[in-house]
């Protein structure tokens, strides 16, 4: 008829008046102010709840932008429950009820989820067809969400892309041979690294496979932090120990002669300990934060950059001594089969290189009794600030020919001085302006259905379900009827809770529901009493025996409910002089204390509509019981207490984090109050769960920076045996970590877990740039000025490789599906990196030339260079000087660290001659920022 109707809109006149022709509603009056279903005591939904962007006036909606609908879903225990021992098998007749079990029903309830959001995420809505009927673009306008399509998104895209896993290795692993790529022509020299940067690439890889595999072990889960984060920060941060030990070991062969990769080992290993120790501990610190993914995030880095350190310190060290003996035969490398021609061999023979240095654990004296030597090499008086010549257009070359010089200067470390305090200026006002928040839309991949529909959400909505949960067994819930009711009018109170008319919350609930039920059994009986139906005196059914069970035909289905609830009590069944006497629910609104939990096992068979929309969960639920079965006892036994059930509520209002959190804190105080009151309980819902980390989220950063802070500065200050140094590399990473969370502020990236876990460990990453400088300060002789000098020429090279090392490993961060992967950890990481490299080679470079720490080897006369050696012998227009005298080691080895003392050492010393005889006397002996000192004998 209604299909006819439309097509004849003409003939309507035929059979029907113009006055009762069909006619569209008003939807703008109708919907104002919310919708009621035919149940207008149960189905009532207020308008912010389906109605988003209105525009009102005039007491109606004018226009409006989205309209929602919300769907309740039955728990998988409601569910089995419902179909349970055959009870309703005439509703769902192939319901095999031997198979049918609690897994079954999750199962089902997550399939259908899965068919609602996929038949709606395809609806023809849609998408835009052309002439023909073809799809021609895809225009989304219905948003589909169910609690399954979350998880199954995040399960998808949790797992590893090893694709973009390959590329990113791929990119670093190029770097790495570009970066130690010696040649010429075509082939590689004999001094070439690139088979020892694959091989560091490939340790750092298979240790992060094994640290992966040993926190799976532990039961730590992937998430996507993991997934997407973990391998690429690990290869970053673990590639920069490669880098520095490859840096050292052209200066190490060259200038040692035996047990090249001890020494190395001694040159870089503190220095490697240091900082991985620094990263670990920084990582460990994030485990602070009471977040369960980023936890299990921080974790699996810790562990990861452990494997890593263990590795480089290990294996690393033994690859590197079979590429020794390989370099020692003149083979070229990779190619390890080509023997170098040896007119490409470089001639050492004309340079110095001591490469040994010794350890002290504390400063030493340098006396005439035992002549050693410190960094020497020979050079003219007129070449005293110049070093061995660097190739041009090369990073060394840079840092020699511009940087340095451009550092000595006093404006600019002026300049220097006050940039970095605009820094600092500007990361306080950065960090007063940040703001709380993590959108539940940035946590998704883009172009997802749950991520759409979350952003369409945001936009035209602020409401948020939520429960307050009784939490049991201990509740006396017959006693404590009224205070639950308190309870729940306290939190309805609350300007975000939406109401109805009256102010009572929008949403029905349990123990109101169940009252009213009771209230109306109460009216039927009271008519059955009154109609003679009942004896009141004997309390039995007039007509029916005194030991009937089962149904009585003789009274209606709600006085039969109604009679046996009166004559049941705990765990007795007794209606002598209770019948007309006792009240299921007494004028005040109480519910009879004595029957109370036999009325929840009725209420709970007998109006299960109204349980599920009442949102109570019942756990433990009431044991089975139906008024219909004609063989059953009359006793309704009486329910369990519960350990579980809720109160449903609306939140309204909620448009952004700090109008969440003090929302949060609003309910918080009135469960809290509740609680002391002897009714344990507490709010359940999204807000709560995403957001009431806010309210500690300041307590916990704090506590966590402060235990790095304290265990970096107290881990440096252990290794290296000083705290003034210690305590200048602190300065600069307090300064690092106020910049970084400025630039957050600055750059409107909201202060949250997840931003907060790179801030913690950004205290640790900042030694990377912080820790060689000063170990090299320390082991410099001469002024401050000369110290920093040296010590930029020594590690800046390392260090801009493990900065752009790092960058490289977490680019390919800024191609996830995920925005919070790419605004929160790559973009703050760069941040972070950059930071740390102007901190690291000019802040502190500039400081140490002001503050620095004295250094840990004095000569006795007083100057900035130590005693020359013996008079030495022409042979041959070439000075020879060999020494091979031994001296018994005194102390331990600390490696970059530069005092002096005794020091077993076989070296080669190979002055080169003065290049003008005109200069003056013979060559001298000064200190060289690259060697390493010496304790020996000089024989000729």
């Amino acid at each position: 008829m209604a299909d006819w109707m439309k097509k004849n809109p003409g003939k309507w006149s035929g059979f029907l008046s113009k006055t009762e022709f069909p006619v569209l509603p008003d939807y703008g009056k109708v919907v104002y102010g919310g919708c009621r279903g035919f149940a207008k005591g149960i189905m009532s939904w207020p308008q912010d709840l389906i109605i988003g962007g209105a525009q009102e006036g005039n007491n109606q909606i004018k226009s409006a932008e989205a309209l929602q609908s919300v769907f309740l879903v039955a728990s998988p225990n409601d569910l089995f429950l419902r179909f349970k021992d055959g009870v309703r098998k005439h509703l769902k007749p192939s319901l095999n009820a031997a198979l049918w079990n609690m897994t079954t029903a999750e199962e089902v309830i997550r399939t259908w989820q899965r068919n609602f959001t996929h038949n709606l995420y395809n609806h023809e809505w849609n998408f835009e067809r052309d002439a023909e009927g073809n799809v021609a673009s895809e225009h989304r306008r219905v948003h589909p969400l169910a609690s399954t399509s979350i998880a199954d998104m995040l399960e998808e895209f949790c797992q590893f892309n090893y694709t973009i896993i390959f590329v990113g290795y791929l990119l670093m692993l190029a770097y790495a041979l570009q970066a130690q790529m010696r040649h010429h022509g075509c082939m590689l020299t004999a001094d070439s690294c690139v088979g020892l940067a694959f091989a560091g690439v490939l340790t750092v890889t298979f240790a992060s496979i094994a640290g992966l595999g040993l926190a799976t072990w532990f039961g730590i889960e992937f998430n996507a932090a993991t997934t997407q984060i973990v391998p690429f920060l690990t290869l970053g941060i673990g590639v920069d120990n490669m880098f520095l030990l490859l840096h050292n070991y052209h200066g190490v062969v060259e200038s040692v002669k035996e047990d090249e990769v001890g020494n190395l080992m001694k040159e870089t290993g503190m220095s490697v300990l240091m900082t991985s120790i620094n990263n670990i501990l920084s990582f460990l610190a994030g485990t602070l934060l009471p977040i369960p993914a980023l936890r299990g995030f921080c974790a699996q880095s810790s562990i990861l950059l452990t494997f890593n350190l263990v590795a480089i310190l290990t294996i690393y060290p033994a690859i590197i001594s079979l590429d020794l003996r390989r370099r020692k035969s003149t083979r070229r490398d990779v190619c390890c089969c080509v023997v170098a021609d040896e007119s490409l061999i470089s001639d050492d023979g004309y340079t110095l290189g001591i490469g040994v240095k010794p350890h002290l654990q504390e400063k030493r004296t340098v006396g005439d009794s035992v002549p050693s030597y410190h960094n020497l090499y020979s050079r003219n008086e007129k070449e005293d600030d110049v070093e061995d010549d660097v190739k041009p257009w090369t990073l060394h070359a840079f840092l020699r020919h511009y940087y340095i010089p451009f550092l000595k200067r006093g404006t600019t470390k002026v300049f220097i001085l006050l940039v970095c305090v605009c820094f600092l200026v500007a990361g306080l006002l950065g960090m007063h302006r940040a703001s709380y928040g993590l959108e539940l839309s940035d946590v998704l991949p883009e172009h997802t259905a749950p991520a759409a529909f979350l952003k369409a959400r945001d936009r035209y909505f602020s409401f948020y379900p939520m429960f307050a949960v009784l939490k049991g067994p201990n509740i006396d819930y017959a006693k404590d009827q009224h205070k639950i009711d308190n309870y729940r009018r306290s939190i309805g109170r609350s300007r975000f809770v939406v109401k109805v008319d009256g102010g009572e919350p929008s949403e029905k609930y349990w123990l109101s529901l169940m009252r009213t039920w009771l209230r109306s059994l109460q009216t039927e009986l009271d008519r059955a009493i009154a109609a003679g139906q009942i004896n009141v005196t004997s309390g039995l059914v007039m007509g029916e025996k005194a030991d009937f069970v089962g149904l009585s035909n003789k009274l209606s289905a709600a006085v039969n409910i109604a009679y046996r609830l009166t004559c049941s009590f705990g765990h007795k069944y007794d209606c002598s002089g209770r019948i007309g006497k006792v009240r299921l629910v007494d004028e005040s609104g109480t519910i009879n204390v004595d029957g109370f939990y036999n009325y929840v096992t009725a209420w709970y068979n007998s109006d299960s509509m109204m349980y599920h929309v009442s949102q109570a969960s019942f756990f433990p639920p009431p044991p089975h019981w139906s008024y219909e079965d004609s063989s059953a006892p009359l006793f309704v036994p009486p329910a369990v207490p519960f350990a579980y059930s809720q109160i449903p509520f609306y939140l309204t209002g909620l448009t952004d984090t700090p109008i969440i959190v003090e929302m949060i804190k609003e309910i918080r105080a009135v469960c809290d109050k509740f609680a002391n009151e002897g009714l344990p309980n507490f709010p359940s819902g999204i807000a709560f769960t995403f957001w009431e980390q806010y309210l500690h989220l300041s307590s916990n950063l704090l506590q966590a920076i402060c235990v790095i802070a304290f265990a970096v500065f107290f881990v440096i200050s252990l290794i290296i045996c000083n705290p003034w140094a210690a305590g200048v590399i602190m300065i600069i990473l307090v300064l690092m970590t106020i910049e970084l969370a400025g630039f957050l502020g600055l750059a409107g990236i909201k202060l949250n877990p997840v931003s907060a876990v790179t801030i913690i460990t950004a205290v640790g990453i900042g030694v990377e740039f912080t820790a060689h400088v000063v170990l090299a300060f320390l082991t410099s002789l001469g002024t401050r000025e000369r110290r920093m000098v040296a010590a930029v020429d020594r590690v800046f090279v390392p260090v801009i490789h493990g900065a752009f090392s790092t960058l490289l490993g977490i680019i390919m961060l800024a191609f996830s599906e995920f925005e919070f992967v790419v605004k929160y950890f790559f973009v703050v990481m760069s941040a972070l990196i950059a930071i740390g490299v102007v901190n690291g080679l000019a802040l502190l470079p500039v400081l140490l030339s002001l503050i620095g720490p004295p250094c840990e080897v004095n000569p006795v006369d007083g100057t900035d260079r130590l005693a020359p050696p013996p008079a030495l012998r022409r042979k041959d227009n070439k000075r020879h000087i060999q020494e091979m005298q031994t001296h018994r080691r005194n102390d331990s080895d600390d490696s970059n660290t530069g005092t002096l003392g005794p020091e077993n050492c076989s070296t080669m010393l190979l002055i080169e001659p003065p290049r003008d005889s005109s200069s003056g006397s013979g060559p001298r002996l000064v200190a060289n920022t690259h060697a390493r000192s010496a304790s020996a004998h000089i024989t000729v």
